[in-house]
């Protein structure tokens, strides 16, 4: 209690003033129509700014649960094309019947490290084992293929991508069918390359490079690229292909894991057949 006296005494003039200062301020907005709305506005002003802020806030740390949810629904979306199920019989179609069953499922990742510049290159996703990643699982995007999973932790993946020296995608032109393997010259991250392509098939700057399908890694129809560049081969009987690749390697952030349902039958069917077992 003295301490509070003290405090008082001490500032008095300073209360007595800031007192009689609110109080002329009271009666002056309150007198002034025009001062009064000024006041008003500017208080509304103020609060409408520090609201908005807090909005922005709120939205940027719930943005990514949104992104996850988006890309589990595009993941089930996904799922439901077509070219994910294996038809059982003829040429007939319908949803939710015994005539299709699903081949290819879809694992939602995110990009958390990469490199598109270097001569090998790979994508490093944020899903391992303890999501269903697997080695050897194709990864695309909602533009084209990405490459295949080539080492996993149990919350980490590492991919391979498509420029990459090792890399080689099964791939066909779309509007024939004619397949060959896409491979990378490490020249350039937005051109691959097709080699020992047959002179007479007819081929069209623009035409559009698709995944083959029938191994295990992507279903048939993925986005891979579009004829960029006919290149001949003096005196050989094959010709070489420049393909303008449709994803942007320097851009991918959300990718898609594929896991073939139908993996094991097939390989095991296969190695008996060659005599691997």
């Amino acid at each position: 209690m003295r301490n509070l006296i003290q405090f008082l005494k001490k500032f008095r003039d300073f209360l007595i003033f800031f007192i009689l200062q609110v109080f002329v301020l009271t009666l002056f907005f309150n007198s002034k129509n025009y001062h009064r709305s000024k006041m008003t506005n500017t208080s509304s002003n103020l609060i409408g700014w520090f609201v908005e802020k807090k909005h922005n806030i709120n939205k940027h740390f719930s943005l990514s649960e949104a992104n996850e949810k988006l890309l589990e629904d595009n993941a089930k979306l996904r799922a439901q094309l077509p070219e994910s199920f294996y038809q059982l019989q003829g040429d007939i179609y319908y949803v939710n019947d015994t005539l299709r069953k699903e081949q290819f499922q879809y694992i939602p990742a995110t990009v958390v490290n990469s490199s598109s510049t270097k001569r090998n290159n790979y994508f490093t996703l944020n899903k391992g084992t303890a999501q269903g990643v697997e080695i050897g699982m194709g990864v695309i995007a909602d533009d084209g293929v990405i490459g295949i999973v080539a080492d996993v932790s149990n919350h980490y993946a590492i991919v391979m991508t498509v420029l990459t020296e090792k890399s080689s995608t099964n791939v066909k032109l779309l509007k024939n069918n004619e397949y060959w393997f896409l491979s990378w010259n490490g020249l350039d991250n937005r051109f691959a390359q097709i080699n020992d392509v047959k002179r007479d098939i007819p081929i069209e700057i623009g035409d559009h490079v698709v995944t083959r399908g029938g191994g295990t890694q992507f279903p048939e129809g993925i986005a891979v690229g579009t004829i960029d560049e006919i290149i001949p081969n003096d005196g050989e009987q094959t010709i070489g292909l420049n393909i303008k690749l449709d994803v942007n390697y320097n851009a991918v952030y959300h990718v898609y894991v594929v896991k073939n349902m139908m993996k094991d039958e097939q390989l095991n069917l296969e190695r008996r057949f060659t005599g691997d077992e």
